[in-house]
Protein backbone atom coordinates (compact mmCIF):
# COMPACT_ATOMS: atom_id res chain seq x y z
CA UNK A 1 0.00 0.00 0.00
CA UNK A 2 1.44 3.29 -1.36
CA UNK A 3 2.80 5.93 1.98
CA UNK A 4 2.55 9.05 -0.84
CA UNK A 5 0.67 11.87 0.28
CA UNK A 6 -2.33 12.61 -1.31
CA UNK A 7 -3.20 15.84 -3.12
CA UNK A 8 -5.53 18.77 -2.63
CA UNK A 9 -7.41 17.73 -5.81
CA UNK A 10 -8.26 14.14 -4.56
CA UNK A 11 -9.32 15.73 -1.30
CA UNK A 12 -11.93 17.97 -2.77
CA UNK A 13 -13.24 15.26 -4.92
CA UNK A 14 -14.21 13.50 -2.01
CA UNK A 15 -15.33 16.62 -0.11
CA UNK A 16 -17.41 18.49 -2.76
CA UNK A 17 -21.24 17.42 -1.73
CA UNK A 18 -20.16 18.68 1.94
CA UNK A 19 -18.93 21.59 0.79
CA UNK A 20 -22.13 22.39 -1.14
CA UNK A 21 -24.08 21.74 2.16
CA UNK A 22 -22.19 23.70 4.32
CA UNK A 23 -22.26 26.89 1.04
CA UNK A 24 -26.53 27.07 1.66
CA UNK A 25 -26.36 26.31 4.85
CA UNK A 26 -24.48 29.00 5.37
CA UNK A 27 -26.83 31.33 2.50
CA UNK A 28 -30.22 29.85 4.64
CA UNK A 29 -28.62 31.74 7.67
CA UNK A 30 -28.05 35.11 5.90
CA UNK A 31 -31.32 35.05 3.98
CA UNK A 32 -33.33 34.00 7.62
CA UNK A 33 -30.83 37.72 9.01
CA UNK A 34 -31.84 39.19 6.34
CA UNK A 35 -35.73 38.73 6.19
CA UNK A 36 -36.10 39.02 9.63
CA UNK A 37 -34.30 42.97 9.69
CA UNK A 38 -37.04 43.73 6.42
CA UNK A 39 -40.17 42.48 8.76
CA UNK A 40 -38.76 44.65 11.84
CA UNK A 41 -38.49 47.11 9.14
CA UNK A 42 -41.77 47.40 7.93
CA UNK A 43 -43.13 46.64 11.53
CA UNK A 44 -41.59 49.82 12.51
CA UNK A 45 -43.15 51.45 9.40
CA UNK A 46 -46.68 50.15 9.54
CA UNK A 47 -46.59 50.96 13.21
CA UNK A 48 -47.19 54.82 13.28
CA UNK A 49 -50.02 54.03 10.91
CA UNK A 50 -52.14 51.41 12.92
CA UNK A 51 -51.38 53.98 15.90
CA UNK A 52 -53.25 57.09 13.93
CA UNK A 53 -56.28 54.66 12.91
CA UNK A 54 -56.36 53.62 16.60
CA UNK A 55 -56.65 49.66 16.02
CA UNK A 56 -55.93 48.10 19.59
CA UNK A 57 -55.31 44.86 17.93
CA UNK A 58 -58.08 42.99 19.48
CA UNK A 59 -59.18 39.36 18.58
CA UNK A 60 -62.19 39.15 16.22
CA UNK A 61 -65.27 37.29 17.84
CA UNK A 62 -67.14 34.52 16.46
CA UNK A 63 -70.42 35.30 15.35
CA UNK A 64 -73.42 32.98 14.47
CA UNK A 65 -73.52 32.96 10.84
CA UNK A 66 -76.62 30.55 10.65
CA UNK A 67 -79.52 33.18 10.64
CA UNK A 68 -77.38 35.18 7.54
CA UNK A 69 -77.01 32.20 5.93
CA UNK A 70 -80.99 31.61 6.10
CA UNK A 71 -81.47 35.12 4.52
CA UNK A 72 -78.95 34.67 1.65
CA UNK A 73 -80.50 31.16 0.71
CA UNK A 74 -83.58 32.91 0.79
CA UNK A 75 -82.98 35.38 -1.81
CA UNK A 76 -81.19 33.60 -3.82
CA UNK A 77 -84.51 31.28 -4.40
CA UNK A 78 -86.14 34.67 -5.28
CA UNK A 79 -84.20 35.79 -7.55
CA UNK A 80 -83.69 32.48 -9.71
CA UNK A 81 -85.71 31.60 -12.21
CA UNK A 82 -87.03 28.07 -12.79
CA UNK A 83 -85.24 26.46 -15.71
CA UNK A 84 -87.52 25.43 -18.58
CA UNK A 85 -86.81 22.60 -20.72
CA UNK A 86 -88.72 21.49 -23.63
CA UNK A 87 -90.36 18.01 -24.16
CA UNK A 88 -87.57 16.51 -25.94
CA UNK A 89 -85.01 17.76 -23.42
CA UNK A 90 -85.30 15.77 -20.68
CA UNK A 91 -87.18 12.71 -22.34
CA UNK A 92 -86.93 10.67 -25.08
CA UNK A 93 -88.98 11.07 -28.17
CA UNK A 94 -92.73 9.82 -28.14
CA UNK A 95 -92.78 6.76 -30.24
CA UNK A 96 -95.80 4.33 -31.30
CA UNK A 97 -96.05 0.90 -33.20
CA UNK A 98 -96.28 1.41 -37.08
CA UNK A 99 -100.01 -0.14 -38.11
CA UNK A 100 -98.34 -2.60 -40.54
CA UNK A 101 -94.57 -3.54 -39.29
CA UNK A 102 -95.22 -2.94 -35.52
CA UNK A 103 -91.86 -1.17 -35.60
CA UNK A 104 -91.45 2.11 -33.54
CA UNK A 105 -91.88 5.47 -35.43
CA UNK A 106 -92.49 9.17 -34.45
CA UNK A 107 -95.83 9.67 -32.63
CA UNK A 108 -96.79 12.04 -35.15
CA UNK A 109 -95.36 10.22 -38.53
CA UNK A 110 -97.86 10.36 -41.48
CA UNK A 111 -95.88 7.34 -42.86
CA UNK A 112 -93.73 4.44 -41.52
CA UNK A 113 -90.01 5.24 -42.83
CA UNK A 114 -89.87 1.58 -42.44
CA UNK A 115 -92.61 0.12 -44.89
CA UNK A 116 -94.14 3.02 -45.88
CA UNK A 117 -97.49 2.45 -44.67
CA UNK A 118 -99.64 5.41 -43.87
CA UNK A 119 -100.98 5.68 -40.70
CA UNK A 120 -103.91 6.96 -39.08
CA UNK A 121 -104.77 10.60 -38.46
CA UNK A 122 -103.90 11.79 -35.17
CA UNK A 123 -107.31 12.74 -33.13
CA UNK A 124 -107.24 15.78 -30.86
CA UNK A 125 -109.24 14.44 -27.62
CA UNK A 126 -110.14 18.42 -27.00
CA UNK A 127 -112.64 18.19 -30.97
CA UNK A 128 -113.37 14.31 -31.03
CA UNK A 129 -116.65 14.13 -31.47
CA UNK A 130 -117.75 10.20 -31.23
CA UNK A 131 -121.63 10.56 -32.02
CA UNK A 132 -120.61 13.20 -35.18
CA UNK A 133 -123.85 15.52 -33.69
CA UNK A 134 -121.39 18.65 -34.20
CA UNK A 135 -120.36 18.82 -29.85
CA UNK A 136 -117.31 17.51 -29.06
CA UNK A 137 -117.41 14.82 -25.92
CA UNK A 138 -115.29 16.90 -23.69
CA UNK A 139 -118.55 19.09 -23.80
CA UNK A 140 -121.26 16.84 -23.93
CA UNK A 141 -119.67 15.40 -20.54
CA UNK A 142 -119.38 18.65 -18.91
CA UNK A 143 -122.81 19.59 -19.17
CA UNK A 144 -124.38 15.76 -18.84
CA UNK A 145 -125.06 14.96 -22.49
CA UNK A 146 -123.77 11.19 -24.11
CA UNK A 147 -120.86 11.13 -26.17
CA UNK A 148 -122.84 8.86 -27.76
CA UNK A 149 -126.06 9.78 -29.02
CA UNK A 150 -126.72 11.91 -31.87
CA UNK A 151 -129.89 13.16 -31.07
CA UNK A 152 -129.19 15.08 -27.83
CA UNK A 153 -127.59 17.99 -29.49
CA UNK A 154 -131.02 18.82 -30.72
CA UNK A 155 -132.29 19.20 -27.34
CA UNK A 156 -132.76 22.34 -24.89
CA UNK A 157 -131.16 21.62 -21.57
CA UNK A 158 -132.23 24.70 -20.21
CA UNK A 159 -135.57 25.79 -22.32
CA UNK A 160 -134.81 28.47 -23.91
CA UNK A 161 -136.06 27.16 -27.30
CA UNK A 162 -132.42 27.06 -28.62
CA UNK A 163 -131.27 23.65 -29.10
CA UNK A 164 -127.93 22.69 -27.64
CA UNK A 165 -125.77 22.45 -31.09
CA UNK A 166 -127.09 26.23 -32.03
CA UNK A 167 -125.24 26.72 -28.03
CA UNK A 168 -122.38 25.43 -28.64
CA UNK A 169 -122.12 27.00 -32.08
CA UNK A 170 -122.79 30.78 -30.51
CA UNK A 171 -120.97 30.19 -27.34
CA UNK A 172 -123.54 30.44 -25.28
CA UNK A 173 -124.31 28.56 -21.71
CA UNK A 174 -127.30 26.10 -22.89
CA UNK A 175 -127.17 25.17 -19.42
CA UNK A 176 -128.46 29.34 -18.29
CA UNK A 177 -132.11 30.45 -20.25
CA UNK A 178 -130.67 33.83 -19.84
CA UNK A 179 -127.45 33.19 -22.38
CA UNK A 180 -128.61 32.21 -25.43
CA UNK A 181 -127.24 32.57 -29.08
CA UNK A 182 -128.70 35.70 -31.77
CA UNK A 183 -132.60 34.78 -32.31
CA UNK A 184 -131.20 34.73 -35.97
CA UNK A 185 -130.33 31.11 -35.73
CA UNK A 186 -133.93 30.35 -35.54
CA UNK A 187 -134.86 31.96 -38.69
CA UNK A 188 -135.68 29.05 -41.44
CA UNK A 189 -136.32 29.59 -45.27
CA UNK A 190 -139.94 27.66 -45.73
CA UNK A 191 -139.76 27.72 -49.71
CA UNK A 192 -138.48 29.86 -52.95
CA UNK A 193 -140.91 30.25 -55.20
CA UNK A 194 -140.24 31.86 -59.15
CA UNK A 195 -143.11 34.21 -59.35
CA UNK A 196 -143.87 35.15 -62.91
CA UNK A 197 -143.60 38.91 -64.27
CA UNK A 198 -147.43 39.41 -64.98
CA UNK A 199 -147.40 42.23 -67.62
CA UNK A 200 -146.29 41.84 -71.09
CA UNK A 201 -146.10 44.56 -73.71
CA UNK A 202 -148.85 44.59 -76.52
CA UNK A 203 -148.66 47.86 -78.89
CA UNK A 204 -148.76 51.85 -78.27
CA UNK A 205 -151.85 53.97 -78.95
CA UNK A 206 -151.82 57.48 -80.21
CA UNK A 207 -153.92 59.87 -78.02
CA UNK A 208 -155.92 62.93 -80.12
CA UNK A 209 -154.24 65.00 -77.57
CA UNK A 210 -151.00 63.13 -79.72
CA UNK A 211 -149.55 61.67 -76.30
CA UNK A 212 -148.77 57.60 -76.73
CA UNK A 213 -150.52 55.64 -74.48
CA UNK A 214 -148.73 52.16 -73.68
CA UNK A 215 -150.98 48.94 -73.62
CA UNK A 216 -149.56 46.91 -71.08
CA UNK A 217 -151.81 43.16 -71.13
CA UNK A 218 -151.38 40.90 -67.72
CA UNK A 219 -150.03 37.36 -68.80
CA UNK A 220 -152.85 35.95 -67.99
CA UNK A 221 -155.10 38.08 -70.38
CA UNK A 222 -157.44 38.78 -67.86
CA UNK A 223 -157.01 42.85 -67.74
CA UNK A 224 -155.68 45.03 -69.88
CA UNK A 225 -153.86 48.57 -68.98
CA UNK A 226 -153.45 51.63 -70.83
CA UNK A 227 -150.52 53.84 -69.41
CA UNK A 228 -148.51 56.87 -70.07
CA UNK A 229 -145.06 57.40 -68.36
CA UNK A 230 -144.89 57.59 -64.79
CA UNK A 231 -147.99 55.79 -64.36
CA UNK A 232 -147.35 52.67 -62.04
CA UNK A 233 -149.23 49.39 -62.88
CA UNK A 234 -148.54 46.63 -60.51
CA UNK A 235 -145.83 47.66 -58.25
CA UNK A 236 -143.82 48.92 -61.43
CA UNK A 237 -143.69 52.73 -63.26
CA UNK A 238 -143.24 53.15 -66.91
CA UNK A 239 -139.56 54.96 -67.28
CA UNK A 240 -139.27 55.38 -70.89
CA UNK A 241 -140.33 53.92 -74.50
CA UNK A 242 -137.91 53.45 -77.18
CA UNK A 243 -139.40 52.84 -80.88
CA UNK A 244 -135.73 51.80 -82.23
CA UNK A 245 -134.84 49.44 -79.11
CA UNK A 246 -131.81 46.89 -79.38
CA UNK A 247 -134.58 43.84 -81.13
CA UNK A 248 -137.39 46.09 -81.40
CA UNK A 249 -139.78 48.32 -79.62
CA UNK A 250 -139.43 48.47 -76.03
CA UNK A 251 -140.37 49.74 -72.70
CA UNK A 252 -138.63 50.13 -69.36
CA UNK A 253 -140.29 49.01 -66.50
CA UNK A 254 -139.02 50.17 -62.84
CA UNK A 255 -140.02 48.55 -59.76
CA UNK A 256 -140.92 51.22 -57.09
CA UNK A 257 -139.59 48.65 -54.38
CA UNK A 258 -136.28 48.32 -55.15
CA UNK A 259 -135.72 50.29 -58.39
CA UNK A 260 -135.09 46.80 -60.44
CA UNK A 261 -135.74 47.90 -64.15
CA UNK A 262 -137.28 45.46 -66.48
CA UNK A 263 -137.36 45.87 -70.21
CA UNK A 264 -140.09 44.78 -72.14
CA UNK A 265 -140.17 43.86 -76.05
CA UNK A 266 -143.10 44.37 -77.93
CA UNK A 267 -145.26 40.98 -78.56
CA UNK A 268 -142.46 38.91 -76.19
CA UNK A 269 -143.46 37.66 -73.38
CA UNK A 270 -141.02 38.50 -70.35
CA UNK A 271 -139.60 34.93 -69.28
CA UNK A 272 -137.41 36.05 -66.74
CA UNK A 273 -138.73 34.69 -63.10
CA UNK A 274 -138.07 36.33 -60.05
CA UNK A 275 -137.49 34.69 -56.87
CA UNK A 276 -139.57 35.14 -53.71
CA UNK A 277 -138.75 33.63 -50.34
CA UNK A 278 -140.72 32.33 -47.85
CA UNK A 279 -139.28 32.93 -44.30
CA UNK A 280 -140.60 31.01 -40.92
CA UNK A 281 -139.74 31.82 -37.71
CA UNK A 282 -138.38 28.77 -35.48
CA UNK A 283 -139.21 30.48 -31.96
CA UNK A 284 -142.47 31.22 -32.05
CA UNK A 285 -143.39 29.21 -35.30
CA UNK A 286 -144.71 32.02 -37.68
CA UNK A 287 -144.25 33.21 -40.97
CA UNK A 288 -142.76 36.46 -42.33
CA UNK A 289 -143.54 38.46 -44.97
CA UNK A 290 -142.47 37.20 -48.27
CA UNK A 291 -139.09 38.64 -49.83
CA UNK A 292 -137.16 38.98 -53.05
CA UNK A 293 -133.78 39.93 -54.18
CA UNK A 294 -132.67 43.16 -52.28
CA UNK A 295 -135.88 43.38 -50.55
CA UNK A 296 -135.01 44.13 -46.60
CA UNK A 297 -137.45 42.67 -43.34
CA UNK A 298 -137.25 43.10 -39.95
CA UNK A 299 -136.57 39.84 -37.13
CA UNK A 300 -136.08 40.73 -33.89
CA UNK A 301 -135.86 43.75 -33.74
CA UNK A 302 -132.89 43.75 -36.49
CA UNK A 303 -133.28 44.95 -39.97
CA UNK A 304 -131.94 42.41 -43.14
CA UNK A 305 -131.65 42.49 -46.21
CA UNK A 306 -131.69 38.96 -48.80
CA UNK A 307 -128.54 39.94 -51.22
CA UNK A 308 -128.66 35.93 -52.53
CA UNK A 309 -130.51 33.00 -53.29
CA UNK A 310 -129.30 30.08 -53.69
CA UNK A 311 -130.96 26.50 -54.06
CA UNK A 312 -130.50 25.48 -50.50
CA UNK A 313 -130.15 28.68 -48.72
CA UNK A 314 -130.46 32.42 -48.79
CA UNK A 315 -127.74 34.60 -47.69
CA UNK A 316 -128.67 37.55 -45.65
CA UNK A 317 -127.08 40.70 -44.42
CA UNK A 318 -127.56 42.86 -41.14
CA UNK A 319 -128.03 46.81 -42.20
CA UNK A 320 -126.63 47.77 -39.40
CA UNK A 321 -123.54 45.62 -39.04
CA UNK A 322 -122.87 44.19 -42.78
CA UNK A 323 -122.53 40.83 -41.44
CA UNK A 324 -123.65 38.01 -43.80
CA UNK A 325 -125.98 35.63 -42.69
CA UNK A 326 -126.77 31.98 -44.40
CA UNK A 327 -130.08 31.01 -43.48
CA UNK A 328 -130.65 27.40 -44.40
CA UNK A 329 -134.07 25.24 -45.84
CA UNK A 330 -136.51 24.23 -43.18
CA UNK A 331 -135.47 20.72 -42.41
CA UNK A 332 -138.12 17.49 -42.58
CA UNK A 333 -137.92 17.56 -38.77
CA UNK A 334 -138.78 20.75 -38.07
CA UNK A 335 -141.42 20.69 -40.54
CA UNK A 336 -142.68 17.84 -37.96
CA UNK A 337 -145.68 18.81 -35.95
CA UNK A 338 -143.84 16.48 -33.18
CA UNK A 339 -140.20 18.65 -33.74
CA UNK A 340 -142.52 21.86 -32.97
CA UNK A 341 -143.88 19.95 -29.49
CA UNK A 342 -140.52 19.26 -28.80
CA UNK A 343 -139.28 22.70 -29.31
CA UNK A 344 -142.43 24.47 -26.87
CA UNK A 345 -144.22 25.69 -29.48
CA UNK A 346 -147.43 27.75 -28.90
CA UNK A 347 -150.88 25.96 -28.77
CA UNK A 348 -152.65 25.39 -32.17
CA UNK A 349 -149.81 25.79 -34.27
CA UNK A 350 -148.49 22.65 -37.15
CA UNK A 351 -147.05 22.05 -40.04
CA UNK A 352 -149.94 24.10 -42.07
CA UNK A 353 -147.51 27.04 -40.84
CA UNK A 354 -144.44 25.73 -42.40
CA UNK A 355 -146.16 24.43 -45.10
CA UNK A 356 -144.52 26.81 -47.92
CA UNK A 357 -147.50 28.18 -49.55
CA UNK A 358 -147.77 31.68 -50.62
Amino acid sequence: MSQAPRNRKDWFKDNYEKIILWCAIIALMFSGVWLAQQIQVDHDAVNPILQRLDLTGKPVEIEDTLRFDNELAAARASTTNALRFEGNATVSELRVSCVKCGKPIAYDADTCPFCLEPQPEIVDIKTLDTDGDGIPDSMELEWGLDPQNPTDAEGDLDGDGFTNLEEFLAGTDPQDPESYPDPIVKLRVAAIRPIPFYLRFVGTQLMPDGSVRIQLNMQTKERTYFAKKDDVILGYRLDAHDAQGAGGETVKMVRMSDKRSVTLVKGRPYTEHELKILFVSLLDRTRLPVQQLNSEFTFKDETYKVVDIQRENVVIQGVKNGAHITVPMLSATERNPAAAAATNAPAGTGSSVFSGDF
